[in-house]
């Protein structure tokens, strides 16, 4: 009877060892350098807004949402964003991602938020390079 090749046992192990490692390696690699999903950008955002986190909001949000946000004299008929910004703690404090439709380089996220979670907004997204941005809401 001849004994197994120790050496050889011992190479084959190696191998698959470093074949598995390597694996998990590509695979947390990939999770790292993934951008976020639609519904964890706006999830960002919303949570940027109720803490009036300005570098935040600036990493989620497109440029004209931005400089909306920006403007310094609100008009009679204040804006959307403003009004989340002046008023995020309250109305962001608890909400829930409901639905999200993803389609090619766009996406509908909706949200129950405010108190009660009863009011409801679709935030519209869009694909720049590989990242998402909030572009615009609706009611």
């Amino acid at each position: 009877m001849t004994k197994p090749d120790n050496s050889r046992t011992k190479l084959v192990t190696y191998i698959s060892t470093g074949a598995v490692v390597l694996v998990l390696a590509l695979i947390v690699l990939v999770a790292a350098l993934s951008p976020p999903a639609p519904e964890n950008v706006v999830s960002d955002m919303l949570d940027s807004l109720a803490r009036k986190d300005v570098q935040s909001l600036e990493k989620v949000v497109s440029s004209p949402v931005l400089k909306d946000l920006q403007a310094t004299t609100l008009a009679v008929d204040e804006s959307r964003w403003q009004l989340f910004w002046q008023d995020g703690s309250q109305l962001f404090e608890h909400y829930r991602i409901d639905e999200v439709q993803i389609d090619g380089d766009q996406a509908v996220v909706t949200v129950y938020y405010g108190p009660g979670l009863i009011q409801a907004d679709d935030f519209l997204l869009r694909r720049e390079g590989r990242r998402w941005k909030v572009y615009g809401t609706t009611d």
